[in-house]
Parts: C-alpha cells; sequence; structure tokens
C-alpha cells in the first residue's frame, strides 16, 4: 500500500506568514491581558463543561495547570476522528500555526487530506512532535479519545519513567483530545492538558505565566483547524452526486 508523506514546503507561503501573523498577534495580547487567563484556560467551552472529568485526568489526579478548550463542529465524529487519528509531525501534523511551529526546526506540516495509514492508532503508540521526540499513547478509544503522556527531567531533557520515580526537577504532563456528539450532525472537540511541574520559581514562571499565552494561541488554532477539516469533510460526503 503506497502511503502519504507529508513534504515539508520548499518556501514560505501567503497563508503561512499571514496566519503566524495572527498567532504572534494573539500570544501578545495574551501577555497585555495576563488577568484573563482564567478564563483562556477554558476558552470555548463553560465552567461546567471545562470542570467536568475526562478520559486520562487519573493520571495526573492533581494537576498545577490546566486548560480545556473545545470548540462546536457541524458534522458528526466519523468526520472528526480521522484527523484526531492522524495527529503528529510526519502524520497529520496539529493544524495550528505552522510558521510558529517551524521557527524552531519541528518540521510540522499540516494535512489538508485524510491519510489512511495513520487512521489506527493504538494504545503505545507514540506520537511524534518532531524528529527526535515521540510521546505515547495513554488513552485510546478510537472515534472519541485519544491522550498522549510526558515525563521530562528538566535538568538533562531526558524522558523518565513515573512508575520507578520522579527526578527533583521534571516536568509531568497529559494532552488529551476528545469528541463527544451533540446530535446527529453536531459535534465538540476539546483538547486538554494537565500539568505538574517541580516547585521552583523558574518553573513557576516558564509554565505557569510565560507559556500561558503561546499555549492558548497554538491549541485555540488547532481546535480551529479541526472545525475547519471536519466540517469541509462532512459537507463533501452531503453533497449530491
Amino acid at each position: 500500500m503506497s502511503t502519504s508523506v507529508i513534504h515539508p514546503r520548499n518556501h514560505l507561503t501567503f497563508k503561512q506568514i499571514a496566519e503566524g501573523v495572527e498567532g504572534i498577534v494573539i500570544i501578545l495580547a495574551g501577555y497585555l491581558t495576563i488577568f484573563l487567563k482564567t478564563f483562556r484556560s477554558h476558552w470555548g467551552l463553560s465552567r461546567d463543561t471545562a470542570g467536568r472529568s475526562f478520559p486520562g485526568d487519573e493520571i495526573i489526579p492533581e494537576p498545577k495547570a490546566q486548560f480545556t478548550h473545545g470548540v462546536e463542529i457541524d458534522a458528526p465524529t466519523s468526520c472528526i476522528w480521522p484527523w484526531i487519528a492522524q495527529i503528529g509531525q510526519g502524520r497529520g501534523g496539529f493544524y495550528s500555526y505552522e510558521l510558529l511551529e517551524n521557527l524552531s526546526g519541528l518540521g510540522i506540516y499540516n494535512a489538508d487530506e485524510i491519510l489512511p495509514e495513520f487512521q489506527y492508532p493504538k494504545l503505545g503508540d507514540k506520537i511524534p512532535f518532531s524528529d527526535k521526540d515521540a510521546y505515547p499513547l495513554i488513552v485510546c478509544k478510537p472515534g472519541s479519545a485519544m491522550a498522549i503522556e510526558t515525563c521530562i527531567d528538566l535538568d538533562t531533557n531526558q524522558l523518565y519513567d513515573p512508575t520507578i520515580g520522579t527526578p527533583q526537577n521534571f516536568l509531568h504532563l497529559t494532552w488529551l483530545w476528545y469528541i463527544e456528539p451533540l446530535d446527529k450532525n453536531r459535534s465538540r472537540f476539546i483538547s486538554r492538558n494537565r500539568a505538574v511541574t517541580s516547585s521552583t520559581l523558574k518553573n513557576r514562571l516558564l509554565f505557569g505565566f510565560l507559556m500561558e499565552p503561546i499555549i492558548f494561541a497554538m491549541d485555540r488554532k488547532m481546535c480551529l483547524g479541526i472545525k475547519k477539516r471536519a466540517e469541509r469533510t462532512f459537507n463533501k460526503s452531503t453533497e449530491p452526486i
């Protein structure tokens, strides 16, 4: 079976540049409105919806940082799942700001088509974020949910096994991509990140303040990118032949 490969683009497109500028503006606005951090943590969702329990929450039962973003999509879950299943670098991408993702050389390029070879994820599969970094699926419920877990020793920048022990300076996080039906042809996509880290001043500044506007901008764009692709998939499927 032939496979589809997402190749790097040879040059920046106008769309990449325009979207990158948009992302930078949203990030800067986030720094200027840090008092809205709590509101941004449940962007697109009510407090009650964001406060629910979701698959994978038990991995980090008491996070120090959390966001739960969401978007309603005018398409059934069957039109959304294929885009979730192929998430990852060298796969479908993350549907966010390519220009900003690749400033650090991550090599992430977003697919605008469903890639058949990536449609069957399973527990333990590793989702790549760069040529060097990939993290395992700790939740995989085809059609509704995928989640990864990351455990990093921040002093060595190496992964560690949380079942063996926790280093003195660490970051432990989970990231969930979740779909739920609202009615026959409407769904909700939710992106949920929960993290705990060692309580140093540097970590509090980095993960509590400096990273929040960046994460918000990138995750918001991902939600909207998935919405656009899923609705296009559904609209094509309902077009008269």
